[in-house]
């Protein structure tokens, strides 16, 4: 089973920053999960929330922000917000970097930064918007890919199969055995999220999940990798 890293290590260090992706790194995850929004003069950072106010000790909409006022700002323990291209140069060659896009209107960018550094096989794009995903397939066929839902759709699997993606990602309150069975028999693969404690964990593996995205990971990546859930 895949671990991955959410925002980083959020329930230790402070999320989407460079501290956070090297902490969840040193804990030996597969991956490693960040959110990405822009700037109102066009850089790519990494940011869960529309506003800064919530991770940061400043105020406003990411988008009415310059990069340079959203870099002065303390994202926690005295961290900067980074960008998508430190994200990109921290993970590369140690584990895939799972990219939330946030924004529809992003995709383009985020793209170009992959291409870049050539890291194609290092990338996976996922998003709660599925016509961005979709959109990522036609910019670049070989992309890894997931749609992510809170929801209890039909058939789940027929969102991954209409943007073209590899992989599905649903809440754990709405992942079921059902679920998980039809969606790897059309080939797709199944993250569910957010898994913190080893109940968690513990139904996820009973479930037949592909990759568990935890707040965790000092806690989470021992536990998957070890026989303490059998």
């Amino acid at each position: 089973m895949i671990v991955i890293g959410h925002r980083g290590m959020r329930f230790v260090e402070p999320e989407n920053t460079l501290r956070a992706i090297e902490r969840a790194l040193k804990c030996g995850v597969d991956a490693v999960e960040v959110d990405v929004r822009m700037t109102r003069d066009g850089r790519l950072v990494l940011m869960h929330d529309e506003t800064v106010d919530r991770t940061t000790n400043g105020k406003g909409r990411v988008r009415d922000l310059t990069f340079n006022e959203v870099r002065r700002l303390d994202a926690g323990k005295g961290e900067r917000v980074p960008t998508l291209e430190e994200a990109l140069e921290a993970v590369k060659g140690r584990a895939k970097l799972v990219i939330e896009i946030k924004e529809d209107d992003i995709v383009k960018r985020v793209v170009e930064a992959v291409d870049s550094h050539e890291m194609w096989r290092e990338v996976i794009l996922i998003s709660f918007h599925h016509p961005a995903v979709l959109q990522v397939k036609q910019l670049r066929p070989e992309a890894e890919t997931g749609v992510i839902f809170v929801c209890e759709p039909v058939e789940p699997q027929e969102l991954a199969l209409r943007a073209r993606a590899e992989w599905i990602a649903p809440g754990l309150t709405y992942t079921t055995e059902r679920l998980v069975l039809r969606a790897h028999e059309r080939g797709i693969r199944v993250n569910t999220w957010v898994v913190n404690t080893k109940e968690e964990l513990v139904r996820a593996r009973s479930l037949g999940v592909d990759a568990v995205t935890t707040d965790r990971p000092d806690i989470m990546v021992s536990l998957a990798k070890s026989d303490m859930l059998i």
